[in-house]
């Protein structure tokens, strides 16, 4: 400190605030500024930062220009390669920092957030000096720290988020906007994997006095992270209590409602006393209910084999034209998105996943957003687009999902694309990464149990997945899950069956899957039952059964991913043992390519050993380049080389935004390429075998 007195006028007031104002925590002032203006770090450091640093000391900014210059010359401060003025030794700024006192440096992070907010700075770098601050008690704090958590949140930060909520609930605040702030804490803090605080954040909130929608809000993210650690029984009491709580609100207490039925999935007995209540109240008074609970009831009597999907389809659309309560319109399309997904409606299913997704409140824990993203991941799957569910896992894919309770559905697409492109050593990894013995019940364990039983079954492990398997169909029949279009076990035991040596229980499990496929008759469930009905029933009439199969699967309006390659395996296979090799070889040449295209590895390999084995020679690959493209492919494609983004094509098209880019991923692999810009001279020129792999922008 003796350099200040040397080179000021003598008392070191002004040089000695200057210098403790020139680094507020880890980042200087002139980067601050500098955030804000675009400006290089020299330029800043010379009106804007004297300016500032002027309002935090409380100095004349022309003076701090002076002592600025001075400290740099007496080498107390010097410039970094980007011009910002550091002290010149940790040690200088520990003892600068040291010798200032905790209520004057609060003071002086106070000083540079009102003057950085009245020049009109990111209001980020405003927040960051008000977590140095105790409460200010002034609207315009509160203000910049809740706009700091929208952009964190944006952002996809909710660490950060977190930190300026935690700063917002030292203000002086009303009850009722405690209560907000703190649901959406929990809420943050949950999506922060810190589930145990979530938790507490959240029961304060349910015990503060608020609105009814915002202690409705409160309660279905304390139920929602309750679930997530096990806890349904008592997230069922915390809904339920809360519609206790809302007489004369009777559309709130339908989404507490809906809310209850969606997370009782989570526990069989739960579940069978929740919608028991619900079907009853659906009985007696159906106006009790609402849209979102209609809508789970369409769901459950899909999943029971008890309607069509036409039949499906036209309550869905009939219920999402009503009018829906904001509260309860999550529930509503999040529903309506997987009953479309089941019923092959794959761009509605799209469409509705997106429009539910960009409809969540961001800050807000709710059930729907998991549910949406699992619709999501069980689109890619119907769609056979094992690239996506691999690109979606974080880092390694036979690392398993973060969870607490179990394997999830992501999981399970993750672990049955590992193993259709051929990656079987992850995918042992993954499906030996959990003890199944200590998840409790639920559907994404059901679902995790027949992809482990995929697995084991291409591993050759017939027998361990004849377990899995059957305790998949044990598990979901006493969900009262019957029909195939979730998880189709019995087609997968027959075929088990099969490989061990046939026997009646195969042609059995067959007949019976056929039977609900053709009641919700869609073209996947019923082909798949058809395929494998004919490889059980073998001869004359098993081969009547595949050429079935083959020509459902082939008209179906919809991508039914790798369905069809089977179809045609199992037909090709049957004609070989018929004696008709010439069309076994057409048929095995359409599974070959139709599995490259897909990236579908194994039965790639199935269809070329199949191939080798009726006789074929050179390659069996399918053709690649510009010819190989079907008609949507080639006209998404042209549309994408003349400019139009991805957004504009699926407009003009009427398809989804993800099946826009589906085909061009598949276009991309057919041409060889791996950039957008590569697309017009591929499509002239029939593309570039001899390229990486493929890519999208």
């Amino acid at each position: 400190m003796l350099c200040l007195r040397e080179t000021g006028d003598g008392r070191g007031g002004v040089g000695r605030r200057v210098l403790q104002g020139a680094q507020f925590g880890e980042q200087p002032l002139a980067e601050v500024v500098g955030e804000r203006f675009g400006q290089s770090a020299a330029e800043i450091a010379g009106a804007n930062l004297a300016g500032l640093l002027a309002a935090a000391a409380g100095a004349d900014p022309a003076r701090v220009a002076g002592w600025l210059t001075a400290m740099t010359r007496i080498g107390m401060l010097r410039h970094d390669a980007s011009g910002r003025p550091r002290y010149a030794h940790p040690l200088l700024r520990d003892a600068v920092l040291t010798g200032w006192p905790t209520h004057r440096r609060e003071a002086a992070h106070r000083a540079a957030a009102e003057t950085m907010l009245h020049r009109g700075e990111r209001v980020e770098t405003i927040a960051r000096h008000l977590l140095r601050t105790p409460a200010v008690g002034l609207p315009w704090a509160l203000r910049v720290l809740r706009d700091a958590v929208t952009v964190a949140v944006h952002d996809a930060r909710p660490e950060d988020a977190t930190g300026y909520l935690r700063r917002a609930l030292a203000e002086p605040l009303a009850d009722d906007l405690r209560q907000r702030l703190l649901t959406e804490l929990g809420s943050l803090e949950y999506a922060s994997a810190d589930a145990a605080a979530a938790i507490a954040r959240l029961a304060e909130a349910q015990h503060l006095p608020a609105e009814p929608r915002d202690r409705v809000r409160a309660a279905v993210a304390l139920g929602t992270a309750l679930a997530s650690r096990g806890e349904v029984r008592t997230a069922l009491q915390v809904l339920r209590r809360t519609e206790g709580r809302l007489d004369g609100h009777p559309g709130l207490a339908r989404t507490v409602q809906t809310a209850t039925a969606l997370l009782s999935d989570l526990d069989l007995a739960a579940r069978q006393e929740t919608y028991g209540r619900l079907f009853e109240t659906d009985g007696r008074s159906p106006e009790l209910v609402g849209t979102a609970g209609q809508i789970l009831l369409v769901r459950y009597a899909a999943t029971a084999a008890l309607i069509s999907a036409g039949e499906a389809m036209t309550r869905v659309r009939a219920l999402l034209a009503q009018p829906a309560d904001p509260l309860a319109e999550p529930f509503l399309l999040g529903t309506a998105a997987a009953i479309a997904q089941w019923a092959d409606e794959l761009d509605e299913a799209d469409r509705l996943v997106d429009r539910g997704l960009a409809e969540q409140h961001p800050a807000l824990l709710h059930p729907m957003r998991h549910a949406l993203l699992n619709t999501r991941a069980d689109i890619a799957g119907a769609r056979g687009d094992h690239a996506a569910l691999l690109a979606d896992a974080d880092g390694d894919p036979a690392v398993p999902a973060r969870s607490c309770t179990g394997p999830t559905n992501r999981d399970a697409h993750v672990l049955m694309a590992l193993v259709h492109t051929g990656r079987a050593a992850d995918a042992a990894r993954l499906a030996n990464a959990f003890d199944l013995s200590r998840a409790p019940e639920s559907w994404e364990l059901n679902r995790f149990l027949y992809a482990r039983g995929v697995q084991r079954a291409a591993a050759g492990d017939h027998a361990g997945a004849v377990h899995d398997f059957l305790e998949c169909g044990r598990r979901q029949s006493a969900r009262q899950v019957i029909s195939p279009v979730v998880t189709p076990w019995r087609t997968a035991v027959a075929e088990c069956r099969l490989a061990l040596g046939g026997g009646q229980e195969a042609l059995d499990l067959a007949a019976e899957e056929l039977r609900l496929a053709q009641t919700w008759n869609t073209p996947r469930t019923v082909g798949r039952a058809l395929r494998v009905l004919g490889s059980a029933t073998g001869g004359r009439r098993g081969l009547k059964l595949a050429g079935e199969a083959v020509d459902i699967l082939r008209e179906a309006p919809a991508d039914t991913g790798t369905e069809l390659i089977e179809a045609l395996l199992a037909q090709g296979r049957q004609l070989l043992a018929a004696g008709e090799r010439g069309r076994a070889r057409d048929r095995l040449r359409e599974a070959a390519g139709l599995a490259e295209r897909k990236g579908a590895v194994r039965l790639s390999v199935l269809a070329g050993r199949a191939l080798r084995e009726g006789g074929a020679r050179g390659s069996v690959s399918s053709r690649t380049g510009s010819g190989a493209l079907t008609g949507s492919e080639r006209r998404i494609a042209e549309l994408a080389a003349g400019g139009r983004t991805n957004t504009e094509i699926a407009e003009l098209l009427h398809l989804a935004r993800r099946t826009v880019e589906t085909h061009l991923t598949s276009t991309y692999r057919k041409l060889g390429i791996r950039r957008r810009t590569e697309l017009p001279a591929a499509l002239v020129h029939g593309g570039r075998p001899d390229s990486g792999g493929p890519g999208q922008d």
